[in-house]
């Protein structure tokens, strides 16, 4: 009986054993699978790597709690209004600009009496956009820092934060993600200064009354050939062409992908690194020097870049390049949707469309 219990003894450890590393060799790289596979939290830093991660903790988003009622262009001012938010308080630099995000562009807006009131409705809905998207980018932007000065100390990145550049690179398209450098990462991890994003808006959609902005939430004219993205069939295109004006749910969403579209699209590869140079020189992100290396946005080319220079100036939008949002502990922030008379034309999709990159650009005929 001894001699039976003592040979068995070694055998439930090997059994142990060869459980505990099936669980090492199989459990774990599916569970390292699954986190690079869904970003967001997943990516988030854990902490035990406390010399890198503890430097790199991430700021909990602003959390939007939607308004019930929609709202027109009268109620939207009355709405900023109550905030206290005005354009000669923001340009100032005395007040901030509220986390008010706005879903849809009132479709009265082209009904407003004076073309100054329709334009600084439209600037103050667009402002709060462009700020957080910008935000969002230099959370990613100021980890990018920050883990290219652990690696040029000679310093390996934690698991987790290779796992996420190599993610970050494979959003903004790089090449070769898994070997991609962070100084190339950080010239596409960048802002768009808000005077450039307020300039194209209002160029691309006529200061928030167009079409395709009142019907599709499109503010920067994209186009698409792509069937299973949303769309809408300019009224002018002819026969045998496919392409559509790119719709989104809502105006936070168009904002994103304009940026997200000056941050990879190979066309706008000199605006990126006109920008990086600025950056490399100390200097601030200038809209009109920037705004230069946009000519393939448009077949208008060069008389779409002056448009946009004047637009700039004549409404002074470089005022708003140095302004910032609310503090996100100062009660986060509103999502509002807005007042139709009717809902949109369901976008007509081609039965088959090329597989040809997203572009951006508008033409006159297109309007």
């Amino acid at each position: 009986m001894a001699k039976e219990e003592a040979a068995g003894i070694p055998a439930r450890r090997c059994l142990a054993i060869c459980l505990i590393l099936t669980a090492v060799f199989a459990v774990l790289p599916l569970t390292l699978r699954e986190i690079a596979s869904n970003p967001g939290q997943g990516l988030r830093p854990t902490g035990y790597t406390l010399a890198v991660m503890q430097a790199l903790k991430p700021v909990k988003p602003a959390e939007h709690k939607p308004v019930p009622a929609s709202v027109d262009a009268a109620t939207l001012q009355e709405i900023f209004r109550a905030r206290d938010y005005a354009i000669d308080t923001v340009r100032s630099g005395e007040k901030a600009v509220p986390r008010l995000v706005v879903a849809g562009l009132p479709d009265d807006m082209k009904r407003l009496d004076s073309t100054d009131e329709r334009k600084r409705l439209f600037v103050k809905t667009m402002l709060p956009l462009v700020l957080l998207v910008n935000e969002s980018i230099e959370r990613d932007r100021d980890r990018l820092r920050k883990l290219k000065d652990v690696v040029e100390a000679g310093h390996a990145l934690a698991p987790m934060d290779r796992i996420w550049v190599a993610r970050t690179a494979a959003r903004y398209k790089l090449d070769n993600p898994g070997r991609a450098e962070i100084g190339d990462l950080l010239k596409r991890v960048d802002v768009v200064p808000v005077s450039l994003a307020l300039a194209q808006a209002a160029e691309e959609s006529g200061w928030g009354t167009s079409r395709f902005a009142q019907d599709g939430n499109a503010l920067f004219g994209q186009l698409t050939w792509t069937a299973g993205q949303q769309g809408i069939v300019p009224r002018n295109r002819r026969d045998g062409e496919t392409h559509r004006f790119r719709s989104f749910d809502d105006l936070l969403e168009s904002v994103r992908v304009y940026v997200h579209n000056l941050n990879t699209h190979d066309a706008y590869r000199g605006f990126r690194l006109s920008r990086a140079s600025l950056r490399a020189k100390g200097k601030p992100l200038d809209s009109l020097r920037l705004v230069g290396a946009l000519e393939k946005y448009s077949e208008r080319g060069t008389a779409y870049v002056e448009q946009l220079r004047t637009l700039i100036r004549v409404n002074k939008l470089q005022d708003f390049d140095g302004v910032s949002l609310v503090g996100e502990e100062d009660g986060g922030g509103i999502a509002l949707a807005v007042a139709r008379d009717e809902p949109p034309a369901e976008a007509e999709v081609p039965a088959q469309a090329p597989a040809v990159p997203e572009a951006a650009g508008v033409s006159p005929r297109d309007r």
